[in-house]
């Protein structure tokens, strides 16, 4: 039988070997693709993002990893029929993205512009809009809007 300490041993062992084994397998992982941080450059530079200062590209990267990090998880969840992706909003935090859509705010100054036919005298007993092209020939509709005669003289239909 194999003692206690023995047992620890192998354990503790076993778990170095495949806490190696994973740390080989995540430092491959990034060197097979892109950092964040060079995965924020690129997209800063596809989107023409350009922040005020230090301070400012560090809040905003960091945001930005929260939502890729989102992004890639709900992705990996795959129980859903469609797939998330970043794109040009994806520095904004949801406040600031439902601010910049749902903050519309009407300006309150209203200009007044004279009627445009407020001096207008010369105008015409009829018009034939026809003539005008403002109406088009009669078109024959086949059943829409044929009425049945004999149904409405009967009350039991208006119109077919």
């Amino acid at each position: 039988m194999v003692s206690t300490s023995k047992k620890q041993y192998i354990l503790a062992l076993f778990l170095l070997i495949a806490l190696a084994g994973i740390a080989n397998v995540m430092s491959r992982k990034l060197y097979e693709s892109p950092s964040l941080q060079e995965r924020h450059e690129q997209w800063m530079e596809e989107h023409g993002k350009v922040y005020e200062d230090a301070i400012e590209k560090q809040k905003r990267f960091m945001i930005f990893k929260d939502n890729v990090e989102f992004i890639e998880s709900f992705n990996a969840a795959n129980n859903k029929p469609y797939k998330l992706s970043i794109n040009h909003l994806a520095d904004l935090t949801l406040e600031e993205f439902k601010a910049s859509r749902n903050g519309y705010k009407m300006s309150r100054e209203f200009t007044t512009t004279s009627f445009k036919y407020e001096n207008v005298t010369a105008i015409p007993e009829a018009i034939d809009w026809r003539v005008k092209g403002a109406v088009t020939p009669i078109k024959d509709q086949g059943q829409c809007g044929k009425i049945n005669y004999k149904q409405y003289h009967s009350h039991e239909c208006f119109i077919i």
